[in-house]
């Protein structure tokens, strides 16, 4: 009975990270397959609890320690099979074993959040996608391996794809964390002078940029299985976003965008239900 009961608290302990920490991701994996839905929000509590590091410290050290740790913990050698007393980091090491998730993906993913730490912007626009494609790509591709298996070359560029509209959507959004610690996220040819405190136009490019990657991606989901798009639902939430982003009163350096749980459940509902984006 004890084991029960733990295991019940382990589990509600992993759904309430994913829901305060990557409410999207989420909500669309309750609209996954039941036999892969605690798989799903598994993943949004890990995604979750590794964004969220930038969003914590200010000092680029002390964020690489606590990347580390996750990293060491899911792919030291060492650790073979046994539990840390974290509940999402073992919920989500038992998802990758069992769908075989490419632990060089994860490396990848861990180094990009570590970089992304740092002051210095991306070189230019390649440097930027490649940053998008590893950290918010990642745990799309994963959510897509989950409910649909193996992928194969054909999936890399909507990934791509999706990663770019996501990327764009989460610097837009984080802007003010960003800011605040002094880091620059987008590459200087992207980034105002340091004398223009309007971020304003910034935000405007990143829409831009964000819409047409959205376009893509809707127009690579076209004959593909109702399983692509479930596991990219998420981005069923960057127009309103951007359209919070956009309001005339909301100061983008300043101000953090909140969606309402209910507004946020019934797009995503809505795109699920309608099969588009």
């Amino acid at each position: 009975m004890r084991d029960a009961r733990e295991a019940i608290v382990n589990i509600e302990a992993v759904r309430s990270s994913a829901r305060l920490n990557a409410p999207d991701r989420y909500y669309a994996a309750l609209f996954a397959p039941a036999s892969v839905r605690g798989d799903l929000i598994a993943l949004a509590a890990f995604d979750g609890e590794i964004t969220r590091i930038a969003q914590l410290v200010s000092d680029a050290a002390l964020g690489e320690i606590r990347i580390a740790w996750w990293r060491d913990a899911l792919l030291g050698s060492e650790r073979a099979f046994e539990l840390t007393g974290n509940p999402v980091l073992d919920q989500f090491a038992d998802v990758v074993r069992r769908h075989k998730l490419s632990n060089a993906a994860l490396e990848t993913y861990f180094n990009a959040h570590m970089d992304a730490l740092f002051a210095d912007p991306p070189a230019d626009d390649l440097a930027l996608n490649e940053r998008f494609r590893s950290i918010d790509g990642t745990p799309l591709a994963f959510a897509l391996q989950i409910l649909y298996g193996p992928l194969d070359a054909d999936a890399d560029d909507l990934i791509g794809a999706a990663g770019r509209a996501s990327g764009l959507t989460r610097i837009a959004l984080t802007l003010p964390y960003a800011l605040a610690a002094g880091r620059a996220p987008l590459p200087e040819a992207r980034s105002p002078a340091p004398s223009d405190m309007d971020r304003r136009p910034q935000i405007a490019w990143l829409a831009q940029e964000a819409g047409a990657a959205l376009q893509a991606v809707r127009r690579q989901l076209t004959g593909k299985t109702r399983d692509f798009t479930t596991a990219l639902l998420p981005l069923a939430l960057i127009e309103p976003y951007f359209r919070a982003l956009q309001k005339p009163r909301h100061e983008p350096s300043r101000d953090i965008v909140e969606i309402a749980p209910l507004a946020r459940l019934w797009r995503i509902a809505r795109a699920h239900w309608t099969g588009a984006l």
